[in-house]
């Protein structure tokens, strides 16, 4: 869309970098513990740094003690600190995380988690960023709306660790990409500190049966929850077992304000807030996101969209979803855009219109306030649809549009929509690229070789083949739909 300039994005991203910024530090720059507004600062780290603390000083028993959490806030941090939480709920291995930082005062130990958190945040956009071949070429715009987002503005204004799953998920996606299913599985299995972040991707991954990738996961949680077995004991890690089913069975019970929730499960609540009806239509919610993570898993789209797709279906499905947590946007925010900017002039309306809307997601926690109808949620819904209807199911075993092949193969994609393709071919090999609809094609050819390309328009793929191999790519549409 010509309005949204690569001049344009640039200057908007500016204004609403120093606008965001400025508000932020402007509120925060007080003495003490709380900001301009009365709240505390960053009151979610409390529980991170009272955790960190009661492993430094061996009261392992006490981290799922809610009583034990305000005695060592007050005794740590201030000794009229009425913050604490209620239901403690990450595990062992988190609070070990922390003892380091617990070690500083509080006020120091948050500068240092916060900017852990912005380096960890700079590093997953740029893993992503350096993949996308359409996103590349505007690495100022990239960097310029990444420090400006509302989605990390909010995490540091609430003190949470949502760079850590976002880190997470941009290694994972790297590790993929090439072709590093081991590694990709430890990095999903990081995301056992918030399980509900990684249950779709846990169930696409064994039905695709991707098992490099379930066996780096299954190691990666066995990793952390023996340590923290070791940290804290058996009967600790009962509790902490108990407070994830109570919390699964009513989540509400650290859901403070219906209006920060932006799943599937939070729209229901402000719509109908009734338990029953709330429980009937999350659970109906995550069937149908299973379904559609598993189809378009096993799509042939480009990986990054199929990824992204996952992690909004994951968001949607989600029981516990706060505002902090929508950093996980960023991932399908790029991996979409990339796509639209690929596309060009041919780019739906649609799907720029969710990505402006998703960038401020955010704020649709206080138009739920006015409203009762979490936006978020609405907008979410319709990009996943749109991406799901855009995908094409050809192999319940394919894991990116990446093949790669030698010595007498032969290889038939059949697809209305293939992606980015590079095709790298050498030695008596012959290619058949056949598209109506495609849009830049990258051929490098050696020795012997014949290609033969039809299209009026190319749209790439990525194809690996050597020594007497034969490829044929074709596409059909049949009145508006694909046929395959």
């Amino acid at each position: 869309m010509k309005l949204f300039t690569a001049k344009r994005l640039t200057v908007w991203g500016t204004g609403l970098f120093a606008l965001s910024w400025f508000l932020y530090v402007h509120t925060m720059w007080t003495p003490g513990l709380l900001d301009r507004a009365g709240r505390f600062k960053s009151a979610d780290y409390v529980q991170f740094y009272v955790m960190g603390s009661l492993v430094r000083d061996g009261q392992t028993g006490g981290l799922y003690d809610p009583q034990a959490h305000l005695a060592e806030g007050r005794r740590r941090i201030a000794s009229d600190l009425g913050i604490y939480a209620a239901h403690p709920n990450y595990g062992p291995q988190v609070a070990l995380a922390f003892a380091p930082l617990a070690a500083l005062p509080f006020g120091a130990s948050l500068l240092v988690f916060l900017l852990l958190s912005a380096v960890g945040y700079g590093v997953a956009v740029w893993m992503v960023w350096r993949d996308c071949d359409a996103l590349r070429p505007h690495g100022r715009v990239v960097a310029v709306l990444a420090a400006a987002s509302p989605l990390f503005v909010i995490v540091v204004r609430y003190g949470q660790a949502s760079a850590v799953s976002l880190l997470a998920c941009a290694l994972a996606l790297t590790a993929l990409r090439r072709e590093r299913g081991f590694l990709a599985g430890l990095a999903i299995g990081c995301l056992v500190y918030k399980p509900q972040l990684g249950i779709l991707f846990a169930i696409v991954f064994l039905v695709a049966r991707q098992w490099r990738v379930v066996s780096g996961a299954l190691v990666a949680v066995a990793v952390q929850l023996g340590l923290g077995w070791w940290l804290a004991g058996s009967q600790t890690m009962m509790r902490y077992g108990s407070e994830l089913w109570l919390l699964a069975r009513d989540p509400g019970l650290i859901q403070i304000h219906p209006s920060e929730l932006h799943s599937i499960r939070g729209l229901v609540h402000l719509l109908v807030p009734s338990e029953p009806v709330v429980a009937l239509v999350s659970a109906a919610a995550l069937v149908a996101a299973i379904v559609l993570a598993v189809r378009t898993w096993s799509s042939n789209a480009p990986l990054e969209i199929r990824f992204g797709e996952v992690i909004l279906l994951t968001i949607l499905a989600s029981p516990h979803l706060i505002t902090y947590d929508l950093l996980l946007l960023t991932v399908p925010l790029m991996a979409f855009a990339n796509r639209a900017v690929a596309d060009g002039e041919r780019a739906d309306a649609i799907v720029y219109a969710c990505l402006l809307l998703l960038y401020f997601a955010p704020f649709s926690a206080m138009f739920a306030r006015l409203t009762g109808v979490q936006a978020s949620v609405l907008v979410m819904a319709l990009l996943a649809w749109k991406v799901s209807r855009q995908s094409s199911v050809v192999s319940p075993r394919s894991q990116s549009s990446v093949l790669s092949h030698s010595r007498q193969s032969s290889v038939t994609v059949v697809s209305p929509q293939l992606q980015s393709s590079v095709l790298n071919h050498s030695r008596q090999s012959s290619i058949t690229v056949v598209s109506p609809q495609s849009q830049s094609a990258v051929l490098s050819l050696g020795r012997q070789s014949s290609v033969s390309v039809v299209s009026p328009q190319s749209e790439p793929s990525v194809l690996g083949r050597s020594r007497q191999s034969s490829v044929v790519v074709s596409f059909r549409l049949v009145t508006g739909d694909c046929d395959y």
